[in-house]
């Protein structure tokens, strides 16, 4: 195990995940509930745990990880592996999710979460001004990360250009106006992309330029916006009840 291609990862079902993901799993290190846990929902799964287990008290764990939120487990995976834009280009899923410069990693982690839960084939994310994969999307995501293809792309916009070239109708998540549509209204395509933007500034005037149309949530309250990934977890199942 070369230390370099590794890190660590926490919480229990983001470490469970990963044994049933696509990651190379080499060591669990937890207290005795976490991992008696752990065992069982192996067993209930028919997972087999090759990876060395070593058993550690809450204070020597903390020491470890360094987080609150570890549940009693931590494992040292394989480093992430993004997704090639080429093998998703030649997927051509259905549903792609462009998460345009989210920073906030438990953001990006929970619109990985229900980006999964409702099937979509890809998330992309840019390389520049956006939060990356780490332990942290990872515990946010649930896990979502070990199952859901993402692809990190050097240009959101030249992304989207390759896929418009394959027919995808492309969207962007925008507060309500007179120039969107309401996502209740909004017509089905076989192939859609979402683009969701930061909290602060949204889509980028450049990348809204070059989309196909702009899509809102109706709001009935007072507060002018939704949290990204409540407004990802709503325009997903939207969009995905519109192709079943």
């Amino acid at each position: 195990m070369d230390i370099d291609k590794t890190e660590i990862i926490y919480g229990r079902q983001p470490v469970f995940e990963a044994l049933r993901g696509f990651r190379e799993v080499y060591t669990i290190y937890a207290i005795e509930n976490a991992l008696k846990w752990l065992k069982e929902k192996a067993i209930y799964n028919n997972i087999n745990i090759v990876a060395d287990i070593k058993l550690l008290n809450k204070e020597k764990l903390y020491n470890l990880i360094k987080h609150p939120d570890h549940q009693g487990i931590v494992a040292q995976v394989e480093k992430y592996r993004y997704t090639s834009a080429k093998i998703i280009l030649d997927r051509k899923p259905e549903i792609i999710l462009i998460a345009d410069s989210i920073t906030d990693r438990h953001n990006l982690g929970a619109m990985i979460r229900s980006a999964n839960i409702f099937g979509v084939g890809a998330v992309i994310i840019p390389r520049n001004n956006s939060a990356d994969i780490n332990s942290v999307v990872v515990h946010s995501s649930a896990g979502a990360t070990e199952h859901t293809p993402i692809v990190m792309v050097e240009s959101i916009n030249h992304f989207i250009r390759l896929i418009k070239e394959r027919e995808y109708k492309i969207l962007s998540a925008v507060k309500p106006s007179n120039d969107a549509t309401s996502i209740l209204e909004f017509k089905s395509f076989s192939k859609v992309a979402i683009i969701m933007g930061s909290e602060g500034k949204g889509v980028s005037n450049k990348t809204q330029s070059i989309c196909d149309d702009n899509i809102y949530i109706p709001q009935f309250g007072e507060i002018d916006s939704f949290n990204v990934s409540v407004a990802t977890g709503i325009i997903l199942f939207q969009l995905k009840k519109r192709l079943l």
